[in-house]
């Protein structure tokens, strides 16, 4: 993560075929916070005119992670869905949170769901078996369960790759019960394992994201 790349992508209605916008995933420059070495994360989702009528969205997401294990050092959010309009500044100091200047504890080893995308290839989740992970969102804490669901054939703009798919589950079943879930479908490009497919649960239902261009 110590070279800038955007991953650029096609939002859709989830099971249909409405183009809503456009959304990028960004590696952008390392840096340090409080003596920390930190990778900095942008996630970044618009949609157009037509997008707008049916469930307009600005969000931009900036996430600084710890370099050694993942874990969120700070969160910066603008979520802007529909009527909702929300700004959230976090900071994560050991076992202390901040949000908005409220204080609380959080758990050991906490990442961030957005991060996910793109860190999740990094722990090795055998095939049809799990790992769970510790949350936070703007304040808000919870745990997850991530599954691999399996591997097949991925059609990108780049080919035809062998790709698998990450999900949270729920007694068993793959679901996208909770806002901020994510679904995410990486496939091998070029050497890397590239997020392709990325399905988000949001207010207004799920959109999916499908891979564009790469850049970087």
């Amino acid at each position: 993560y110590n070279s800038e790349i955007t991953y650029e992508y096609r939002a859709y209605v989830d099971g249909l075929k409405i183009k809503l916008g456009q959304a990028s995933l960004s590696i952008k420059k390392p840096g340090n916070i409080d003596g920390v070495n930190v990778y900095h994360l942008n996630f970044n989702v618009k949609t157009s005119r037509i997008g707008d009528t049916i469930y307009k969205i600005r969000n931009n997401i900036d996430v600084w992670l710890n370099q050694k294990n993942f874990n969120v050092v700070k969160q910066n959010k603008i979520i802007k869905e529909a009527r909702k309009n929300k700004t959230s500044n976090t900071i994560i100091k050991g076992n202390i949170g901040n949000t908005n200047g409220k204080e609380y504890i959080v758990k050991n080893n906490v990442f961030d769901p957005y991060s996910l995308i793109l860190i999740l290839s990094k722990f090795n989740i055998p095939q049809n078996t799990s790992m769970e992970f510790n949350i936070i969102d703007a304040g808000k804490s919870r745990t997850i369960e991530i599954k691999n669901l399996g591997f097949r054939t991925v059609r990108t703009p780049y080919g035809r790759h062998k790709g698998y798919t990450l999900s949270p589950i729920s007694n068993g079943k793959a679901l996208l019960k909770n806002k901020g879930d994510l679904e995410v479908t990486y496939a091998s490009i070029n050497g890397d394992l590239v997020p392709v497919k990325i399905l988000i649960k949001l207010g207004g239902g799920v959109l999916q994201l499908k891979l564009k261009k790469i850049r970087g």
